[in-house]
């Protein structure tokens, strides 16, 4: 199986339409966030929130630039990009070697960032000396086949196997195969392919290895061990859903739950925002995921069991409606 789909920025100006993309196959989304230390894409927000709207998977990349730390690039990102959201780095014409990939991406992985893919087309690496990538994340190629335009799937048919071939000790996961694709009635559209499913792509974009269909309760859970104001952050799901937190022997404090998501007008912002409540195990905390929110921070306390009797662990997730 081969899944389909975009990486967009601020050039494609708002389009395509992506629901209509998703109706012609399309299933997901990479768009540009940031670029050097400064840059930010002005529809990044407006995009994410679109894809999302039309469900398709997204992710967010960062242009590298050379002559500028990992340290201020990835200061952009976080000022920009939703803690939690897939990150890859865009590494080609000025940007610099893999020395400074690398320290990108363990700096990105250090902020609490998926790194899953590194777009780095063979041209550049050839163009660096063709450097070993080993320890990098696998790649993302390009190489464009000439051919005339058509759907996805027919222009997709023209790219030998050969393309698929790795370089730098690394494999290829993801092929940019057209930079002149036409979807929903717009073109030029830079065209991607993934060799497997929606789950296993999903699966690669979270860090994690391929795997059967998630439910919402397997992607996004977490444990909320002992401790005093303690903040944790989660991902919130594409689907609507309801964030429930329960302990279901001792009642536990909720200092705050704050949804972040994407605002066209004001970019990433706080969509909703819960006080501080006494969470009683009978009545587990539950409060309803904004739409187009992205992330949920908690903060808590929830004290140490006395010595000698188990320690009890609260657990947040999501539940669909």
């Amino acid at each position: 199986m081969v899944l389909f789909g975009l990486d967009i920025s601020h050039h494609q100006g708002g389009n395509p339409n992506l629901h209509q993309a998703r109706a012609e196959g399309v299933e997901f989304v990479i768009c540009k966030a940031t670029e050097s230390s400064g840059f930010v894409d002005s529809r990044f927000h407006d995009n994410i929130a679109r894809a999302q709207n039309a469900g398709l998977l997204v992710a967010a990349y960062h242009y590298q630039r050379a002559g500028v730390s990992a340290a201020a690039q990835v200061d952009n990102v976080r000022r920009v990009v939703p803690p939690g959201m897939p990150v890859i780095p865009d590494v080609e014409g000025n940007s610099g070697n893999v020395a400074l990939t690398r320290e990108i991406v363990d700096r990105l992985r250090g902020a609490g960032y998926p790194v899953p893919l590194t777009y780095l087309p063979r041209w550049y690496w050839q163009q660096l000396g063709q450097p070993s990538l080993a320890g990098l994340p696998p790649l993302w190629s390009s190489r464009y086949p000439d051919n005339a335009q058509g759907t996805i799937a027919e222009e997709y048919a023209d790219v030998p196997a050969h393309y698929w071939d790795g370089y730098g000790g690394l494999g290829v996961a993801l092929l940019q195969f057209s930079s002149s694709g036409r979807v929903a009635g717009y073109a030029p559209l830079d065209l991607n392919a993934f060799r497997g499913t929606r789950q296993e792509f999903a699966a690669l974009l979270g860090g994690g290895p391929p795997g059967s269909d998630p439910t919402i309760e397997e992607e996004s859970h977490m444990e909320l061990g002992p401790g005093s104001t303690v903040s944790k952050t989660l991902v919130c799901p594409a689907v609507p859903a309801d964030l429930v937190i329960s302990l279901g022997f001792v009642s536990f404090t909720v200092h705050h739950i704050k949804f972040f998501g994407p605002t066209p007008e004001s970019g990433h912002a706080e969509l909703a925002s819960y006080g501080e409540q006494v969470v009683d195990p009978a009545r587990p905390y539950v409060k309803p995921v904004p739409q187009g929110a992205m992330t949920a921070e908690i903060l808590y306390s929830l004290a140490p069991a006395a010595e000698g009797t188990p320690q009890h662990t609260a657990v947040a997730a999501f539940r669909g409606r």
